[in-house]
């Protein structure tokens, strides 16, 4: 009989230990606050959520890595990514153009005037016809900085970000070349030394 309770009481201990065991391992694990545009009434989540998305300043920048792109594209007739640019820039123009209404007739002007001729020069797959679009569409938004007072210009794109327009089998045989240069310099450079 006190066998019997002794086993009873060591299995109750066990059971216990393992679900404060449980409780503990529970109590300890992180859970992420609740996000501040989450809390409130729809309309204070609505205007919370808007203060965290992209400002028209940030929108404008991302297009000019886009314009980038695309130059770097049209001009080494990668038409699918050239393609891929200009529907990104017309679509990030279009969210810009909801972060500040003001601006909505100039970049409906921008994309009417130089968007159809765009496309049709990317398709074209003639360098002549898309550096003549993009000529115009850069003029655009030169035009549109100027009238909106803002204090610089798009730069003129030289090179590219992307491997995909800056990527070629000799220039990556070349960066190859300087590097091995470079990593037999140095050893050299230690063995001088010793």
């Amino acid at each position: 009989m006190r066998k019997m309770i002794l086993i009873l009481v060591v299995i109750s201990s066990l059971a216990t230990g393992g679900i404060l065991a449980i409780m503990a391992a529970d109590l300890g694990r992180y859970r992420p606050p609740t996000p501040a545009w989450f809390t409130g009434t729809t309309e204070d989540k609505v205007q919370k959520l808007g203060l965290i998305q992209p400002s028209y300043a940030d929108l404008m920048l991302w297009n000019g890595i886009r314009l980038n792109e695309l130059f770097a594209a049209g001009i080494s007739g990668k038409t699918e990514y050239a393609k891929l640019q200009a529907k990104k820039i017309e679509e990030t123009l279009e969210k810009a153009a909801l972060v500040d209404p003001t601006r909505r007739g100039g970049i409906e002007g921008l994309l009417s005037a130089n968007y159809p001729g765009l496309i049709q020069a990317i398709d074209s797959k003639r360098a002549d016809e898309f550096q003549a679009a993009f000529g115009k569409l850069y003029a655009s938004c030169v035009t549109c900085h100027v009238n909106h007072g803002v204090p610089f210009y798009p730069l003129i794109p030289t090179t590219s970000i992307s491997p995909i327009t800056s990527g070629s089998l000799e220039l990556w045989q070349e960066i190859q070349k300087h590097l091995r240069q470079e990593q037999e310099k140095k050893i050299q450079q230690e063995r001088e030394k010793k």
